[in-house]
């Protein structure tokens, strides 16, 4: 790569932080090194432009790591960092607290190199599609603001991005709706019409064939003519967005909330994140195909 992919590693083992380095370097990370959070926050301070990603250490000598984390989402140059959490506990309070925080990757230590890079890459990419997102929403025109009331049909991840980018607008709540709404219209292509559960694609991300899939699914006989709908009602106090799509549902319960055994794999935590940052209140009707998203505009 042109650049190096910049990581932050904060621990206060310096064993665990050579580690780590030597884990990254293999897929072209250079690392810089922080011991205690006064060290990893002077260098947040003098670097965080360049920094891509974060792997703290829970529990550090000079205090606790999610009290880094706090500091660092009040600025908006570090806001957007990916943080990783690693612990030697595996105290499902502890998870349920930094699941809570934000922090949607959880690694308890000991853990390999093949674990930390396909984590540390899914947390790229995921903040990498939502700044995608903000810049894209900030091109768009403010008329959408006067929709109230509107139905779209749409059958590739594209067109529920596109989908996603110019509605958010309708409410000016940022690009929190702008990820939340992409979730789940993305997920009634690929999980519901298509059929690409999780283990699934878990196994096409990792070969890195899940692009060629969804490709060869949308061509394919059996799901060349599904599609899935969106409405939008916008009221003076709320928005209301319902999708539904032509699947058969699936168990969403599973999926509305990260838990510890959900806390290391590579995807899984769109729903729970959309309905965190994304909506007011995000329901599911019937067997899972259609999902109801509520924006209250009065808490903007």
């Amino acid at each position: 790569m042109a650049d190096a992919v910049t990581a932050l590693v904060v621990d206060d083992e310096e064993m665990t932080r050579a580690i780590v380095a030597g884990y990254l370097a293999r897929i072209g990370y250079r690392t810089l090194e922080a011991a205690t959070t006064a060290q990893a926050w002077e260098i947040l301070s003098a670097n965080g432009a360049a920094i891509h990603v974060v792997l703290l250490d829970r529990r550090l000598s000079d205090g606790d790591g999610l009290e880094l984390y706090e500091r660092m989402k009040g600025v908006p140059e570090l806001a957007d960092i990916p943080v990783i959490v690693q612990t030697i506990s595996d105290s499902s309070a502890e998870i349920a607290a930094a699941i809570r925080a934000g922090v949607f990757y959880y690694l308890i230590k000991p853990y390999d190199g093949a674990l930390l890079r396909s984590v540390v890459r899914a947390a790229e990419e995921t903040t990498g599609r939502l700044k995608s997102l903000q810049g894209d929403l900030r091109s768009r025109s403010d008329a959408i603001a006067l929709l109230r009331d509107a139905r779209f049909r749409f059958r590739t991840p594209q067109e529920a991005q596109n989908l996603a980018i110019a509605l958010s607008s309708v409410a000016s709540t940022g690009h929190s709706l702008t990820f939340g709404l992409s979730e789940i219209l993305v997920n009634a292509v690929e999980h519901g019409n298509l059929g690409i559960g999780f283990e699934a694609k878990g196994r096409l991300k990792a070969s890195g064939m899940l692009a060629r899939e969804i490709e060869a699914r949308l061509a394919s006989s059996e799901h060349r003519d599904k599609y899935a709908t969106l409405h939008v009602e916008r009221s003076d106090s709320r928005v209301i967005f319902t999708v539904t799509d032509m699947g058969p549902g699936f168990d969403f319960n599973r999926y509305l909330s990260v838990d510890a055994s959900q806390s290391h794999a590579t995807h899984g935590r769109g729903i729970a994140l959309a309905r965190m940052v994304g909506f007011d209140q995000l329901t599911f009707v019937g067997t899972g195909n259609r999902v109801v998203g509520i924006v209250n505009l009065d808490r903007v």
